[in-house]
């Protein structure tokens, strides 16, 4: 479940689940490192899928929420894909080496993705690989640290069999086979990590991922994906485009993504209802999640736009200290 050349760095504490190494540290712990040093998180609840073809642009273009075309003169966007009832299998970021196309999204929702498309690709000429490198992230708050990638980083790189991506200037993603990652990190200085030390940075950046518990049950607008720049309105058709453009044009979402931090002497969970105090409403659910101190969480939740203003709570006795809806952070 880890790289026997990384056993050495594991502590007595470090704790496991079922997609791999969750904590090395206490959560707060791993949270100061992430924030503050030179850090490494092994991400095994995300995945790399490769998309190749001579079909591959014009296919991925009519199955996908966002305008594959801009990648032309952009590094990286984010996207979904929906059902046909527009409710959303998978948010990924992706990017293009050359003719080929990069998805970076969850584990969870990552087979059904992929079975999808192969469904509908008809004869059109695309493939879909999952990659098995290992998936690091870095963060380098100091931005002195990546000297051996840096170099190699402009958009993107693919670099025999390693690829390089960023999604903010203070971190990279490497996809990277287990021989090399020594060559690219300096595994002396650097702190090493559970997922769920990138899944904070995630939920910070204000970024929702889809796991098994909600795929198919959010509209894109439920999850503000519109609002992040993840949906095109000027391009063609795609699988639930009409019911996305019509919650659209008509202003009828009554639900969108929210930051939360939430004080509870109960875990809170993805999948955990988020109620009205004043009548034990149900008014939303918990999409991401991260314990990030003793009784602390931080939170994305898919919540009624008309309870914001309301006194809210997961558990009872639980102290919700602050509510933000996600903008377009950039």
């Amino acid at each position: 479940m880890i790289y026997d050349f990384l056993k050495k760095y594991l502590t007595n504490i470090a704790y496991y689940d079922d997609y791999g190494l969750q904590y090395n540290y206490q959560p707060e712990e791993e949270i100061n490192k992430i924030t503050n040093n030179y850090s490494i998180s092994v991400l095994k609840n995300k995945v790399l899928i490769k998309c190749t073809g001579d079909d591959a642009e014009s296919f991925l273009n009519s199955q996908f929420t966002n305008d594959i075309k801009t990648l032309k003169d952009k590094n990286i966007i984010l996207s979904g894909y929906c059902n046909p009832k527009g409710r959303i299998i998978s948010i990924f970021y992706i990017f293009q080496i050359d003719k080929s196309y990069y998805l970076y999204t969850t584990l969870d929702s990552s087979k059904l993705l992929i079975d999808k498309l192969n469904m509908y690709k008809m004869m059109s000429k695309v493939d879909f690989t999952i990659i098995e490198n290992e998936l690091i992230g870095v963060k380098d708050v100091k931005n002195n640290s990546l000297n051996s990638v840096k170099p190699n980083i402009k958009k993107y790189s693919d670099n025999q069999d390693t690829i390089v991506f960023s999604i903010d200037n203070k971190s990279i993603i490497l996809s990277i086979n287990q021989k090399d990652i020594d060559k690219c990190i300096d595994l002396e200085k650097v702190n090493l990590l559970g997922y769920k030390a990138w899944d904070f940075c995630d939920i910070k950046n204000k970024i929702p991922f889809i796991y098994k518990k909600f795929i198919e049950s959010f509209t894109p607008q439920m999850l503000s994906l519109d609002i992040l720049n993840g949906v095109s309105f000027e391009k063609g058709c795609y699988p639930g485009q009409e019911i996305v453009a019509r919650t659209h044009y008509l202003g009828e979402a009554k639900k969108a993504l929210y930051y939360f931090e939430i004080m509870s002497s109960k875990e809170i969970l993805i999948g955990d209802e988020l109620k009205e105090v004043d009548n034990n409403k149900v008014c939303g659910h918990i999409v991401n999640v991260v314990c990030s101190g003793k009784n602390e969480y931080i939170c994305l939740g898919s919540l009624r736009k008309e309870s914001i203003k309301k006194s809210l709570l997961v558990y009872y006795g639980d102290k919700i200290e602050i509510i933000e809806e996600v903008l377009n952070n950039g």
